[in-house]
């Protein structure tokens, strides 16, 4: 074998992954219906950062309404976040990504399927930990599970159904932008916000709830 060669492939395959997993977002906006399922898989993979590189500059307010880090805000200080982020789970559902129409200066794509949230337990673990020590409370699996069962008692799996047009315009380096209202986020976004778990609640009704040293 000759182990020059297989050498100079390996480096060249290593090199193209990387140019790929490296390049900006625009590769992945050459087309209307890739610019939509790009947007969907940045809202699935909660990479928040990047949203509003997919609207257009009259919409990208709208990359807000699905930015679930704001819970951060409600978090204690010097609390990593990140641990009640990767709990929550986009659940998005595409049936139907079809360009109904595109000129030079317009696109407009139907859509069909369902967007939601999900709570995944497993994951929810480490948040419940380091808030019950930041308490001052003991970790053990018993109060976990019991903290858990409060929040998810308050947590409803919410999910909403898409059928929309949605409209696109090129930007200025010719990636295609989502530039219409997303009907189907804001009443999503909103309602699975108020069906958040209450951290506060939870947390007093497990204190409540834990024995007392007379007991």
């Amino acid at each position: 074998m000759d182990t020059t060669r297989a050498r100079a492939t390996l480096a060249g395959g290593m090199a193209l992954t990387m140019s790929l997993a490296l390049a900006p977002a625009t590769m992945a906006q050459d087309t209307p219906e890739s610019a939509v399922q790009a947007f969907m898989d940045a809202v699935a993979a909660k990479d928040f950062e990047a949203l509003p590189g997919f609207f257009c500059e009259e919409q990208a307010d709208q990359a807000a309404q699905f930015d679930i880090s704001a819970l951060a805000g409600e978090m204690p200080e010097g609390f990593d976040v990140q641990s009640l982020l990767d709990a929550f789970i986009f659940d998005i559902q595409l049936d139907t990504l079809e360009t109904v129409s595109e000129s030079d200066t317009e696109a407009v794509v139907h859509i069909v399927g369902s967007i939601g949230m999900d709570v995944d337990q497993e994951a929810l673990v480490p948040f419940v930990q380091g808030i019950l020590e930041m308490s001052g409370m003991e970790a053990d699996e018993a109060m976990v599970q019991m903290v858990m069962a409060s929040m998810m008692s308050e947590f409803e799996t919410q999910s909403e159904d898409i059928d929309a047009e949605i409209t696109l315009v090129p930007s200025e380096d010719g990636a295609w932008q989502i530039c219409s209202d997303l009907s189907f986020a804001g009443d999503t976004m909103t309602e699975e916000s108020s069906a958040e778990p209450s951290f506060d609640d939870g947390m007093a009704a497990e204190e409540s709830e834990a024995p007392t040293d007379g007991e």
